[in-house]
């Protein structure tokens, strides 16, 4: 699993106050301005293999941390676990580990978590960055996926799930910008060989509030979609932008839903030159 063969990538473990011991994957002098990467449902750190190096040569300290319940990281089954109050808990937790004030660049649910601990607790945030945020406007499907997966079938998800199912997600997500490759494939289905990950993310689909409203924030903020994304609205992101009018927003035309390593080169620009002018203003 990554970052197997990345002697320029570090990985260490981090126990939180909760007693969770989490995987993250790092690089850059620890002493700079922390980067956290915040992956989305069902993710690990691989989905950030082409933002790390570059955050760290603009002179951040990058780390990819993978949530409870997801690749390496300790996967506890309760339901209560995956709800909207203990993710944003568990997500403070881990700024709190880090040592400091962080910049939270999340993608999908890791981005609506972002933001929730954000307007919380101003304190841990220096800077946000949501790329394809979900969890404000709901999830398409989600009742029909629900419905496909009810508590009584949950025991038996580990040995139904297979790797035509990540395949097919996968495609679900994906825009034009690159080819989904059979190292994806792997990455994304190598968690699946613990039966509690499957749990894990069968939980947060049920007891994760994919509907949370959109607050105002009083940290610099910057919001990038793909315009074939069949998960975020532009009408949903339309509304964040009133609600928020000092909420800068980028759109990827030919980007899907996935767009940290789907437009790698154009997001780390993006992103890097929000945290410049940010920086400054702050």
């Amino acid at each position: 699993m990554f970052p197997a063969g990345r002697p320029d990538l570090r990985t260490r473990y981090v126990t939180l106050r909760s007693g969770l011991r989490l995987r993250a994957v790092e690089c850059g002098d620890n002493t700079n301005p922390t980067i956290l990467l915040v992956h989305g449902w069902g993710c690990s750190a691989y989905v950030f293999r082409e933002n790390l190096i570059p955050f760290a040569k603009a002179g951040y300290y990058a780390v990819a941390v993978e949530l409870k319940g997801h690749g390496l990281s300790d996967k506890p089954t309760h339901p209560a676990e995956y709800r909207l109050d203990s993710m944003r808990v568990h997500l403070e937790e881990i700024i709190d580990a880090l040592g400091g004030r962080v910049i939270v660049c999340g993608l999908s649910m890791g981005a609506a978590l972002g933001a929730h601990v954000a307007w919380a607790s101003t304190e841990r945030v220096r800077a946000l960055v949501m790329v394809s945020p979900v969890g404000f406007s709901g999830v398409h499907g989600l009742t029909a996926i629900r419905m496909g997966t009810p508590g009584f079938l949950t025991p038996k998800l580990p040995a139904i799930a297979g790797r035509w199912t990540i395949k097919l997600l996968l495609d679900v997500v994906n825009g034009r910008l690159r080819k989904i490759t059979p190292r994806d494939v792997d990455e994304y289905y190598a968690p699946m060989q613990f039966p509690e990950f499957v749990i894990a993310t069968r939980h947060l689909l049920h007891e994760f509030n994919w509907n949370a409203q959109f607050r105002k924030l009083s940290v610099p903020s910057l919001i990038i979609t793909g315009g074939r994304d069949h998960f975020v609205s532009q009408k949903s992101v339309k509304r964040y932008c009133r609600t928020m009018p000092s909420l800068r927003h980028m759109v990827i035309r030919d980007a899907g839903h996935v767009i940290y390593d789907e437009a790698a080169p154009v997001v780390n620009d993006a992103i890097l030159e929000f945290l410049a002018s940010a920086m400054l203003a702050a």
